[in-house]
């Protein structure tokens, strides 16, 4: 069964599940700029077709491509430490975020001369699963906004099992997949003990629930180990750019 699944996913690698470059739209005009600024990774879409971007090149390859950090793979090791600089054009003033993904992807094969391998690979995950007792979730009404729990929940302002899912992969430390089959908005509060989460130590008296008992109790979800087939894109060859 995982090797008819993985053929399927290899299918849809080579039909376009993560779009050509070569074949997208390109910037009107484009500057890129080595950067010495660290504070802070950033993409913005802007209106009239405008894209403005400060990270490292790798970050700047999953954003273009719409994958996760470990959807990213080899290439040299300053494609993780160098910081580029890039504010680019549209010549459609109305191009959205989509359609400007596309065009810099090309401007990454165009400047960067970025060559990249579609694979599929195995990764230890987690599943984000409704737990034996039911979900807990209250479902946001039409308007309603997620609200927060004590001390800035973890959960502050996520309201679907799809996000809680993919704001976990930094606690857990592994991809966490939503199969919880849950749809809609909900009211998603989780407060647990991020300190042991993470390996700290937490404060003196701080009486917080583990995450799993934090899942469980408050949301009726749980996590269960599993492995997964997932596209990677493996970088083959890239260059620095010339700046302008």
């Amino acid at each position: 069964m995982r090797a008819f699944f993985r053929v399927i996913l290899f299918a849809l690698l080579s039909r376009g599940a993560f779009p050509q470059a070569a074949l997208a739209p390109a910037f009107e005009v484009a500057s890129i700029k080595h950067s010495n600024t660290t504070a802070g990774s950033w993409i913005r879409y802007l209106p009239g077709g405008r894209l403005s971007a400060e990270s490292w090149l790798k970050q700047l390859i999953r954003l273009a491509y719409g994958v996760e950090d470990y959807q990213v793979s080899g290439g040299p090791g300053w494609l993780a430490s160098e910081w580029y600089a890039i504010e680019a054009k549209a010549e459609n003033a109305g191009a959205g975020k989509s359609e400007m993904n596309l065009m810099l992807q090309t401007l990454l094969a165009d400047r960067f001369k970025l060559q990249l391998r579609r694979e599929v690979r195995d990764f230890p995950v987690y599943g984000l699963l409704v737990d034996r007792n039911g979900p807990k979730l209250r479902p946001l009404k039409d308007g309603e906004v997620s609200r927060c729990g004590r001390d800035n929940s973890f959960a502050c302002g996520i309201t679907t099992t799809a996000q809680l899912a993919k704001s976990l992969k930094n606690i857990v430390g592994r991809p966490v997949l939503d199969k919880t089959g849950l749809d809609g908005k909900f009211d998603v509060l989780l407060d647990f003990d991020t300190y042991s989460s993470l390996g700290q130590t937490p404060p003196p008296d701080f009486d917080k629930p583990s995450l799993t008992t934090a899942l469980q109790e408050q949301l009726g979800l749980r996590l269960e180990p599993q492995k997964a087939s997932l596209p990677v894109l493996v970088v083959e060859s890239i260059q620095r750019p010339t700046e302008n």
